[in-house]
């Protein structure tokens, strides 16, 4: 696989900003469903399971949300110090089919299984 060029980063770069602010305004987007349910409302059994159940998915989802924004703001910080697009685990470069379809990938798919 070639280098990247600067052309390579600036359009990782791009692409990484615009999915690191697509992930912010959907975390500040407030989750009904994230809301605690308190043992004074009255409903049934069932519902507050169920409510508990997307209550959970939701933390779950928002978890998985806020990890994958620590990861693309570390991508960033890989293309300003120049070592995006290589593996962190053996230093080979990641192909640009692995980068394009996960821009915050750190290691290449060898290394990865």
């Amino acid at each position: 696989m070639p280098p990247m060029t600067d052309a390579d980063r600036a359009y990782f770069r791009e692409k990484l900003e615009a999915e690191l602010e697509r992930l912010r305004l959907s975390l500040a987007v407030a989750d009904p469903s994230a809301d605690s349910i308190t043992p004074d409302n009255a409903i049934g059994r069932l519902t507050r399971m169920e409510a508990l159940q997307a209550q959970s998915m939701s933390a779950a989802t928002r978890a998985r949300q806020q990890k994958r924004l620590r990861l693309l703001a570390q991508a960033l910080e890989r293309i300003a110090d120049g070592t995006y697009g290589q593996c962190i685990r053996c230093g080979r470069p990641i192909p640009r089919g692995r980068l394009e379809v996960m821009p915050e990938a750190r290691v290449c798919i060898a290394c990865a299984r």
